[in-house]
């Protein structure tokens, strides 16, 4: 989602949120730009989140695939495939909320708690178990790179 002055949002923090029974949470209000928000959720399977992405960084990551000529032709046509019809387009209301895809919350286990994770120009949103259990497992990653980057 581009902010008025067309800068890209930046997605960032980490944010515990109640999700109520027709799967409604609330996008953290600096994530918000404007009175109805627009999204792309998607469930990454193997990570265990939903991702959650404004339309222009949907089109990005497609016309990146579209155009990435070392994969080949059948590859890019079956990925681009999957990605969009995975794909749920969600938007917020005026309270901010957005309403999860039913199907998306049961295959990934999303219930009355979950936490929105930011993740630069996309958020994702976890089961609080399991972002619990990625975030001990990524810890040294994120320690070494730190210190490999100088920070």
């Amino acid at each position: 989602m581009e902010s008025p002055q067309g800068v890209q949002s930046i997605f960032t923090g980490e944010f515990r949120h109640a999700m109520d029974a027709k799967n409604r949470v609330t996008i953290p209000s600096r994530w918000r730009r404007g009175e109805i928000d627009e999204f792309f959720a998607i469930p990454n399977l193997k990570g265990g989140f939903m991702m959650v992405m404004p339309p222009g960084e949907f089109t990005r990551l497609a016309e990146k695939v579209e155009h990435d000529l070392s994969l080949k032709p059948e590859e890019r046509t079956k990925f681009l495939r999957q990605f969009s019809s995975k794909a749920q387009h969600v938007t917020g209301d005026k309270q901010g909320r957005i309403v999860l895809p039913d199907e998306q919350c049961k295959l990934l286990k999303l219930q009355s708690e979950v936490v929105l994770v930011g993740n630069y120009f996309r958020f994702e949103i976890w089961d609080p178990e399991t972002w619990q259990k990625a975030t001990e497992e990524d810890g040294p990653t994120f320690s070494y790179l730190l210190e490999r980057i100088g920070i």
